[in-house]
């Protein structure tokens, strides 16, 4: 996508909106079957998936793996129960209550398909969306459009997908000051820019990231090895750090095996010179820590250290693990509102729900699955769908059994 002037961006939208005004009495299950259908043939693109490599840095056959991740999450199973769950039973068989005219995601590019969800959820509220993309993934957007329109023109008329670089004010207020919602993710400084021009329009996602914790007698190294790796681990739901209750360092060493595994079947992408720099830095920085041990190699880093408070990694698959004497003590180790996921794995997590939401937690869920959430995640401790139609209400937290 290139760059378009403000006053095409805004007729776009304008456009958009009007389509959707034009949809008001359409029942939701219609919306739902046309973003099922259009899901399953943005996972058969073919030219898509021979680009994505190439602009998202990562390898063929790590897209392979992440394209029909992203396609599945929208399901018309899953589509129906967020309606349901948003506007009671038979909210399927009704049109989308009234909601905002246009809802704009502003999205990452560092996993992409973000604009899958992006855009399911702006239509079950009832929105024209627009979304703009990242830089590293201008494709998926566009080509879930190529893929609504061909299932149903009407629907895919309300959707723009539209790219311009970071800090173009012009196009930013062409385009956000038209929109009742914003969603956007970013930095803390990106987000701390948008805050004072959006206001209450605003729901910022900014940094964060994910942890597994695992009992003594678990054997889940295979499944936490798949979820670090998954997108090179650049995404919230990745996990950096590893609290281990019984043998954490022989978990160790198994870990580092497993993610030699993992990299012959998902090789990791390219990396930038400061990106590999700063691995490397992390990595030689933890060889002096008294009683670390970092072992390295071609599938990633794993680093165990006694020292048990969170600290992120520099990413590339690196991944601390730490000893942990209870389960209890984990939510005093994370630091408040950074965590998004907490995988589990020979550990209850039913006596660590309510003080992991009030950390700022928003998904647990078996290791394995870290990568695949639900359309149903609170992300942000946000809900998913009444987010967009105002309704913030108290934290939320989902557990996936």
């Amino acid at each position: 996508m290139s760059a378009e002037t403000p006053a095409a961006l805004r007729a776009r939208l304008e456009a958009a909106v009007e389509a959707r005004a034009r949809l008001r009495a359409r029942p939701l299950h219609e919306t739902i079957a046309a973003l099922a259908a259009a899901a399953a043939r943005w996972r058969d693109d073919a030219a898509l998936r021979a680009e994505l490599p190439a602009a998202a840095c990562l390898s063929p056959a790590m897209i392979a793996a992440v394209v029909p991740i992203a396609a599945d999450a929208l399901d018309a199973q899953a589509l129906a129960e967020l309606a349901r769950r948003e506007w009671g039973a038979g909210a399927a068989a009704r049109p989308a209550p009234p909601g905002p005219a246009l809802v704009a995601h502003v999205v990452a590019s560092n996993v992409p398909a973000l604009a899958l969800p992006a855009i399911a959820l702006g239509c079950l509220a009832g929105a024209a969306v627009l979304v703009k993309s990242g830089r590293d993934d201008p494709l998926s957007a566009p080509a879930f459009q190529r893929a609504l329109a061909a299932v149903d023109p009407a629907l895919a008329a309300t959707v723009v997908a539209a790219y311009w670089p970071g800090g173009d004010l012009a196009r930013e207020d062409a385009a956000l000051g038209r929109a009742e919602v914003v969603v956007a993710t970013g930095s803390d400084a990106t987000l701390a820019a948008l805050a004072p021009r959006l206001g209450r329009r605003l729901i910022a996602h900014g940094p964060r990231w994910s942890v597994a914790v695992v009992g003594g007698a678990a054997a889940e190294v295979d499944a936490i090895a798949l979820d670090v790796a998954l997108h090179d681990q650049r995404g919230c739901l990745s996990p950096h750090a590893v609290y281990v209750t019984g043998d954490a360092r022989g978990f160790a060493e198994r870990l580092a095996a497993a993610l030699d595994a993992v990299a012959v079947r998902l090789p990791p992408g390219p990396a930038s010179v400061d990106a590999r720099a700063a691995a490397r830095l992390l990595a030689a920085e933890a060889e002096w820590a008294p009683g670390a041990a970092v072992l390295g190699g071609a599938g990633g880093t794993v680093i165990y250290e006694e020292a048990p408070a969170f600290r992120p990694t520099a990413g590339l698959r690196t991944v601390r693990v730490h000893p942990l004497r209870d389960p209890r003590v984990l939510p005093e180790l994370l630091p408040p509102g950074r965590i998004e996921c907490v995988g589990v794995a020979g550990v209850d997590p039913a006596p660590l729900v309510a003080v992991l939401r009030a950390r700022g937690v928003a998904r647990i869920c078996p290791v394995g699955r870290m990568q695949r959430p639900p359309l149903s995640w609170p992300r942000g401790q946000h809900p998913p769908l009444g987010a967009l139609l105002g309704r913030r209400g108290e934290p939320l937290i989902e557990v996936e059994r």
